[in-house]
């Protein structure tokens, strides 16, 4: 890990030696044990623990969830709505104890979608609150991230105020960055529901969510300036804007932001870069929109970047040509 000292680690005994021996050859034999299963098509209870058997050491083996399922579905019980409810409860109890095993499972995380769906009486919001709890564990996991779009999409189908659900996603949204703004996941998500937010809205409504996208986002970047999650989700807003007027609009505000910040941070590397870029994207989306004063700054800046970070000198004396020559400035 990141600022964590290597501890130097010591030679096993031949008695531990032996005791991982003898837990590969078990795994092994179980792993030869379900495979013979399957290849004999063997679908019943002892196969079905079998399988689970082997799962608890290994969750990455996904033509063993893949024969799990068909077991399940194999069985007279599946036909029962009571009994299928009853074994899928189970299944979903099961997978909560692996979970905390391999997180990042995609394999595990994919049969749970599968169980809920499968479920004759699935509560989605119980699930809800349990995946907001797992990636209080491990907030950026992006498999967490994906579960819980599916099951926020299964709540929104059944909803009778399908916004009220957006609106809810969205403010857990903002819960998820404020504690960590460079959780990229819950930036990402944010990206799928604000046009969904906006859409409901009238013209002043969204110039009022636009602004609160702006402080959100001038939080995050006070926070940690070279962090690019919240740069990133800038110009998504930029892209999503209807007009042009609308997109230079932004890029004033966040020209004004940027200085608001490099009056306390100077020589902040992230923020120097995206002044120069949202001034040369706005002489590109008006042209003439930009003073002269303005791109002599930001070629004084590129050469004040050369200096700050000259692993990158190439890229800034690129960049410093290119304008130079759209704007007919001297480099």
């Amino acid at each position: 890990m990141h600022g964590i000292r290597r501890q130097q680690e010591r030679e096993p005994t031949q008695d531990e030696l032996q005791q991982a021996k003898q837990r590969v050859d078990r795994y092994r034999a179980l792993n030869s044990h379900v495979m013979d299963l399957k290849a004999k098509s063997v679908f019943t209870k002892d196969s079905l623990d079998a399988t689970k058997r082997l799962l608890e050491q290994n969750t990455e083996l996904h033509t063993v969830w893949n024969y799990r399922r068909t077991i399940f579905t194999s069985l007279d019980e599946w036909q029962s709505q009571d009994a299928r409810q009853q074994m899928l409860d189970g299944e979903l109890k099961f997978l909560l104890d692996i979970i905390t095993k391999n997180i990042k499972s995609y394999w595990m995380w994919n049969h749970r979608m599968w169980a809920l769906s499968s479920l004759p009486r699935p509560e989605w919001q119980r699930e809800l609150a349990l995946v907001a709890k797992l990636l209080a564990l491990d907030a950026r996991n992006y498999h967490g991230w994906d579960y819980r779009r599916f099951v926020v999409a299964q709540l929104k189908d059944a909803a009778t105020d399908k916004h009220a659900v957006d609106i809810q996603e969205f403010a857990f949204t903002t819960e998820q960055i404020n504690h960590d703004c460079a959780n990229h996941s819950a930036w990402h998500n944010r990206s799928k529901l604000l046009p969904e937010i906006l859409a409901q809205r009238d013209e002043d409504g969204q110039l009022q969510a636009l602004q609160t996208e702006n402080d959100l986002i001038l939080n995050a970047i006070y926070t940690d300036p070279d962090d690019q999650n919240a740069w990133l989700y800038y110009d998504w807003l930029l892209d999503i804007q209807k007009s042009d007027a609308d997109r230079c609009r932004l890029l004033r505000n966040k020209i004004a932001m940027i200085r608001e910040l490099l009056e306390l941070e100077e020589d902040s590397k992230r923020p120097l870069i995206e002044l120069v870029s949202a001034y040369a994207e706005l002489e590109r989306l008006q042209s003439g929109s930009v003073l002269e004063t303005e791109k002599k700054e930001c070629l004084e800046t590129l050469r004040r970047l050369e200096g700050i970070d000259p692993y990158r000198i190439g890229r800034y004396t690129d960049m410093s040509r290119t304008l130079s020559k759209q704007w007919a400035l001297a480099a």
